[in-house]
């Protein structure tokens, strides 16, 4: 599955793992991602409806850097700061992209109470 899928339709106890009280998300990967994890969780939690079909979702905004670029409003969120000008607002709509579709298989340790992100790169 995809990161974006990852981050939207794995749940337990029916929660999402970011609104899990002491589980933490935990990428394993040989090449970094552009942003936190948690980070790219808080984006698209503002962008698509967890849990939801994807007809019921608008996945350009996981799937195109010019949409983002055009339609998301960065002021008030973690990436405000990359995203000052028109220029740095592409490259940051680009980074969320690539991150957002690098395919993962998900793990969950219940004894360490970790969300293993395990990336196949």
């Amino acid at each position: 599955m995809k990161l974006y899928q990852a981050l939207t339709q794995v749940t337990l106890n029916a929660q999402m793992v970011d609104d899990l009280a002491g589980f933490q998300i935990k990428p394993i990967l040989e090449k970094p991602l552009n942003f936190d994890p948690t980070d790219l969780y808080h984006y698209i939690d503002t962008t698509l409806k967890a849990g939801s079909r994807h007809d019921e979702n608008n996945l350009l905004f996981v799937t195109d850097a010019i949409f983002i670029t055009e339609n998301f409003n960065f002021k008030g969120t973690v990436f405000e700061s990359y995203a000052q000008s028109f220029e740095e607002r592409v490259t940051l709509a680009h980074k969320i992209v690539a991150d957002l579709n690098r395919h993962v298989s998900v793990n969950i340790d219940l004894a360490k109470h970790e969300f293993q992100l395990v990336f196949v790169d």
